[in-house]
């Protein structure tokens, strides 16, 4: 949708009109300029008069042009685009994928199996957002290469990483099928769902791909099989994922669709058999279809700006010109005339250099902009530098050691919160992407060590940005970050790292690990000695610097520092978390840079019509009546420049408007925000309004109570308006007791709506009891409340005399259960360790 940001700035083109007005009256005088007959030399010349005036005019039209794109772009046009962000969970879907040299076969549409695999996997990851996506490989054994993560880009990341043979020469699928299980038992999704896209049979592994299946209808997972690949005699060619050796021949290709059929059978779900690209992409669609489930979601607004564009066409139209009258047209400056076009010279002049600064989006300082989130999501960031192998904790436990079963104390209370783990040494590098499969997150925790990255030494803020980097930008959950380490820095970066989070509104907590007594370990090298310890001292320098830069802003980000050994120190940590089974309203706080470029795109103009005023402006030949008039239309025009954009609102709103200005507490910066916010309502510009009145009931005053309270009601209408009714009922509550009638009788009549419309009957007549407490002449709340009444006893008798179909359950074997679930968690660790690396380097300064 194309918009601009400033409307009121398009007034500026009336300098235009009014420039000819006073040329008009006689009040300016359009300058002569003689042209130079530089090509006489006293033979015969031919006047060009067509071909001048022809230049003349483009020229005059360049200038005209050039000024009304900076008039354009000092308006800012925009073009605002929205995007779904979703704010309840869906479907969870893990991919597990047969990497066995079979899948090389070249017989899907000229692709190989694994790449139409993937390529379709993709695609279909794109059009439905709003899912968590996971990946399993399988060949002779299985590992989770992405658990079930709502980042697409940690998961195509991985997706695309996937190759033939990583896994081994086998299919093991029953383990491929065990390991998906394993990471969705746990999982609160409303759906959950296996897709296995395999050519073959299982010959490898441990467990039974009918036992696998069971496990996971067990579990409420349905299973569906893709059969991939067509049958016969197929040329194949691939290289060894460990030796890099080309192998190229001839596969018979004859799978057991029967079998793959009862498999699916045993889940719940479907086969499909597939030998083209389209009967693929259809496949996995309907799959996908059908698992959808209802979600809540709001819009991101994102708007692109083109005032840069248009300024650059702008300066390139006004240096055009200036060439053809220099060069071109030669035209001279008589003497008489020298001094007031040198001056219009040097105004045009400062105007373009003006311009040129406006081009660059020039900005300086920062505001807090408040952004609402509907749930929080945390990224561990774990610092595994040799520093952490000190034995200084209790029980002669290592620092890592303690910070990984602090950690996992800690998820132990994180139900239905979505984790990251990044891990911090010489780099910092996302491990686990945000996800609630905290199977996957403990397999890791039980197998943290320093060999798990080569780069030496102990980039804190490398890790800290990565953490940043965990969480998307359209993601609808807040951001915290927990930096697990004993302070030991070698780059200095966590400092500025912190900063960067806070300006995205993201609180850092940092717990630290060890003794402030330092005590000694071996550096990288395994020979060198250094000494270590907690650096207390050096991370409450970092805060209070970073505490320092902000101390200007209301709401300041929190960052905070901690010992693991302090008591509180958990419940500092649990406490930033919401309760995931209330739909609350988190606000954050975003530094935001202030752009400048308006203020140098206004100050071009005038600069560059003054460079015309003062050519041509005659005190001495103007009149006091033409003085007097041209002073009126100067007057007249600003007028209107300066009070136009307050005149933008419809007077609908006079009446809460007179009540906020009655207010001596409120200041007029706040009440211009409900002007425009009350404004951007009536136009249906729902986000803009909540935007609006969220930063006024923000930043409201204790004592000015009455305009807080009609700040929350607007605030939640406008929620309401745009479909966030949770938010709108809470926003509904916060309203006091002391509120004006009639707002508190539509507060209540509201949240009455609401609640019906949810199907909370109970609610809905609470609600409209409530209202009709206030003012009980009102037909529709009364209307309303006798509806949701017959509406609640009508659910109360189909509830009662609702029969319970009978079944019989079938045995669910725990024990079986638990043994796999085992076999998959130890599978998990051994992957971990297989990630291990031996440095090439052994550096005396990691440490």
């Amino acid at each position: 949708m194309f918009s601009f940001q400033n409307p009121a700035g398009l007034l500026l083109i009336l300098l235009i009109p009014l420039f000819y007005i006073l040329r008009k009256f006689k009040i300016l005088n359009q300058t002569v300029i003689y042209a130079v007959l530089g090509d006489w030399e006293g033979k015969y010349f031919e006047w060009h008069g067509s071909l001048r005036k022809f230049f003349s005019a483009i020229i005059k039209l360049m200038i005209g042009a050039g000024f009304i794109l900076s008039v354009i772009a000092f308006a800012d046009p925009v073009i605002s685009t929205q995007e779904k962000v979703y704010t309840s969970l869906g479907n969870d879907i893990i991919f597990v994928v047969d990497t066995s040299p079979s899948m090389a076969a070249k017989d899907i549409d000229g692709n190989t199996r694994i790449d139409a695999a993937r390529n379709t996997i993709t695609t279909l990851v794109q059009n439905y957002e709003g899912f968590r996506y996971g990946i399993v490989a399988l060949g002779s054994n299985a590992s989770v290469l992405v658990p079930p993560t709502a980042v697409s880009s940690a998961f195509t990341k991985k997706l695309n990483e996937i190759q033939v043979g990583m896994m081994g020469n086998g299919s093991a699928i029953g383990d491929g099928l065990s390991t998906a299980v394993c990471h969705l038992a746990s999982s609160k999704a409303p759906k959950k769902s296996i897709i296995l896209l395999t050519d073959g049979e299982n010959n490898a592994g441990e467990i039974h791909p009918q036992t696998a299946a069971k496990l996971a209808a067990d579990n409420n997972i349905t299973l569906y099989i893709v059969g991939i690949g067509t049958k016969g005699r197929i040329s194949i060619e691939y290289t060894d994922y460990n030796t890099g050796k080309l192998y190229s021949g001839y596969l018979e290709s004859d799978f057991d669709s029967n079998q793959l059929k009862k498999i699916a059978e045993l889940g719940h779900g479907r086969y499909f058999e597939v030998q083209t690209v389209d009967e693929l992409a259809r496949s996995l669609s309907s799959v996908v279809k059908n698992e959808a489930v209802s979600q809540s979601f709001t819009y991101k607004t994102t708007s692109t700006s083109y005032y840069q564009k248009l300024i650059f066409i702008a300066m390139i139209l006004f240096a055009v010109a200036a060439f053809t009258k220099r060069f071109i047209l030669q035209e001279y400056i008589p003497f008489k005339l020298k001094p007031s076009l040198i001056l219009r010279s040097v105004l045009q002049a400062l105007a373009f250099i003006t311009l040129c600064i406006a081009q660059t989006g020039i900005s300086w300082g920062t505001y807090l902009a408040p952004v609402q989130k509907n749930s929080t999501a945390v990224s561990m960031v774990f610092d595994i530098s040799n520093s952490m192998l000190a034995c200084d904790e209790p029980d002669r436990k290592s620092r890592l050691q303690a910070s990984t079963l602090y950690a996992k104390k800690l998820l132990s209370r994180m139900d239905g919160t979505s984790v990251s783990v990044v891990l911090a040494k010489g780099d910092g590098i996302t491990a686990i992407p945000l996800t609630e499969d905290f199977a996957m997150v403990d397999s890791l925790l039980d197998v943290m060590s320093p060999s798990l990255m080569t780069a030496p030494g102990s980039s804190l803020g490398k890790g800290v940005l990565a953490a940043k980097d965990s969480f998307p930008q359209n993601f609808s959950s807040a951001g915290r970050i927990w930096i697990f380490t004993d302070g030991e820095e070698t780059d200095g970066s966590l400092q500025n790292a912190i900063s960067e989070c806070t300006k995205y509104g993201i609180p850092v907590s940092i717990i630290g690990f060890g003794t402030e007594d330092e005590v000694q370990i071996l550096a990288g090298d395994g020979k060198t000695i250094v000494y270590t310890a907690l650096r207390t001292e050096n991370m409450e320098k970092i805060l209070d610097a970073i505490h320092e830069k902000s101390k200007s802003y209301k709401n300041k980000t929190p960052v905070i520092f901690s010992k693991a050994s302090d008591l509180g120190t958990a419940s500092k940590l649990l406490s930033q978390l919401s309760n995931s089974s209330e739909n609350t309203q988190i606000v954050s706080y975003e530094a935001r840079p202030v752009p400048r470029y308006k203020f140098f795109l206004i100050l071009a103009s005038i600069l560059l019509s003054a460079s015309f005023f003062a050519a041509e402006f005659d005190l001495k030949n103007i009149g006091h009546k033409k003085l007097t008039a041209a002073l009126m239309v100067l007057c007249l025009f600003t007028t209107m420049f300066t009070g136009c954009e307050h005149n933008n609102h419809n007077s609908e709103n006079s009446d809460r408007i007179e009540t906020v200005s009655k207010n001596k507490n409120f200041g007029t910066g706040e009440s211009t925000k409900i002007l425009f916010g009350s404004y951007e309502w009536h136009k249906k510009n729902y986000r803009k309004a909540v935007a609006l009145f969220l930063s006024v009931v923000e930043n409201a005053d204790e004592e000015s109570q009455q305009t807080l309270d009609y700040s929350l009601y607007d605030l939640a209408t406008a929620y309401s308006m745009s479909g966030e009714e949770a938010a709108a009922l809470d926003r509904y509550s916060q309203i006091s007791a002391d509120a004006p009638q009639i707002v508190r009788y539509n507060a209540y009549y509201n949240a009455g709506i609401i609640a019906h419309n949810q199907g909370n009957f109970d609610s809905a007549s609470e609600y409209f009891r409530k209202a009709l407490e206030i003012d009980n002449t009102r037909l529709d709340a009364k209307i309303n409340l006798e509806l949701s009444i017959q509406m609640t006893e009508a659910q109360s008798r189909q509830n009662e005399s609702e029969i319970l179909p009978t079944h019989e359950e079938k045995e669910h074997n725990q024990d079986l259960e638990n043994t796999v679930f085992q076999h998959i968690k130890e599978n998990d660790k051994k992957q971990w360790k297989n990630s291990d690396t031996n440095q090439a380097q052994n550096l005396s300064e990691d440490y």
